[in-house]
């Protein structure tokens, strides 16, 4: 049956992927719910809400206010709020409730900011789509509102000072030169904490320095700018429309990959041959996953690998998909799969390896925390991968 699972949980939504991007901008985030979905973001879904402040709020609708579209009550509830928080800007995150209702987020938005002195930042999630579409729609929208190019009220609130006031066309782009930005990044693909220090790592491996990791090192006078950068590394598929759009519109090139400092790619490599397989799939967020195939493939000198592939039930972008990965879709399509192939070796979120009943293969620990929230999650990258690599019984 369609939809049916038997071993694995629900994979965390767009609103906590929309959430994810916005979280450390300083914002008031109001997710458009009754109170449950704030409920799960804050709960489970977040790895960082108990170790950064950040303002999440539910819009506490009621069967009436979603019904009669009470906008002027939810209008009125964020001034109050606002009144109390020191607040960069406001986010709008939608969830089934506004998506059934057909809210205009764009009207929403007008009326906000004409009674209010900060953005709004409306994400039209659903609760339905998996968290990497949230996390895509998220950097679309900050980019939209807050890029000088784009004169938005972001844009306008941070370099001019006012909702309402012009931008000076001479205003100064030069600090965004030279810099390499990162799109798509986010604690719910990997680790679980916050962490970024790996990425920071393997790019000065790289020979970047200083680079801006849009929604998590930077700051909104950044995504400002981020039409000026030099270049972007697009680290997941999540990342891809956003980087696209500005290739597209504003001509920064981007390529797609995810670094990894060159001592967790090899002890992770050592970890998987020695077991000696010969067919490996990975099922994780792709394009770590690829990072991760190229890792062990480059290694593979003394291990003769046949084939090692990407699988994942998340985006999977075509400029990075290689000829055997595979989209999944039901939770009985992994096990099909893996017979089909024969691959010997398994590398995932431990979850995962419920979904494999009487497979006799080997299962290697690859946490996801979009998967699993915090029931294998770490405290920083360095533990992670210690973890990372281990045989799940």
């Amino acid at each position: 049956m369609k939809g049916l699972r038997k071993y694995l949980s629900p994979f965390t939504p767009d609103q906590s992927g929309a959430v994810s991007v916005l979280f450390h901008y300083g914002g008031m985030l109001i997710i458009m719910d009754a109170g449950g979905c704030v409920g799960n973001i804050c709960g489970y879904d977040e790895p960082r809400w108990d170790k950064k402040k950040s303002a999440i709020f539910s819009a506490a609708l009621r069967d009436l206010d979603a019904i009669l579209g009470r906008d002027e009550l939810l209008i009125q509830k964020t001034k109050e709020a606002l009144g109390d928080i020191d607040a960069k800007f406001v986010g709008l995150i939608g969830t089934p409730v506004p998506a059934v209702i057909a809210t205009d987020y764009r009207a929403l938005k007008k009326l906000m900011e004409t009674d209010y002195e900060v953005p709004v930042v409306p994400v039209e999630t659903n609760g339905i789509d998996m968290y990497d579409e949230g996390v895509s729609r998220a950097f679309l929208q900050l980019l939209r509102n807050y890029l000088v190019e784009e004169n938005g009220s972001g844009a306008k609130f941070v370099v001019a000072g006012s909702l309402h006031d012009e931008i000076d066309a001479d205003v100064d782009k030069s600090k965004a030169h030279g810099r390499v930005g990162v799109i798509g990044f986010t604690p719910l693909d990997t680790p679980g904490s916050g962490d970024y220090s790996d990425m920071i790592e393997a790019l000065r491996e790289e020979g970047i320095d200083n680079p801006v990791i849009y929604g998590m090192n930077d700051t909104l006078e950044d995504v400002t700018f981020a039409a000026n950068v030099d270049r972007n590394i697009v680290v997941s598929p999540a990342g891809v429309k956003p980087a696209r759009w500005l290739s597209d519109k504003y001509g920064v090139p981007y390529e797609i990959a995810y670094p990894l400092p060159r001592e967790r790619a090899n002890t992770f490599s050592s970890k998987v041959k020695e077991h000696e397989p010969k067919k490996v799939l990975i099922v994780h967020q792709q394009i770590l996953g690829n990072s991760l195939r190229d890792a062990l493939l480059v290694s593979s000198n003394d291990v003769e690998l046949e084939r090692v592939d990407v699988a994942s039930w998340f985006m999977m972008s075509k400029e990075a998909r290689k000829e055997n990965d595979t989209k999944l879709n039901e939770e009985d399509e992994l096990m099909k799969l893996v017979e089909a192939e024969g691959y010997d070796m398994v590398i995932g979120d431990p979850l995962i390896k419920r979904a494999l009943p009487g497979w006799r293969g080997v299962f290697l620990s690859l946490p996801h925390f979009a998967i699993s929230a915090s029931l294998y999650s770490s405290e920083s990258d360095e533990e992670y991968w210690e973890k990372a690599g281990a045989v799940v019984k």
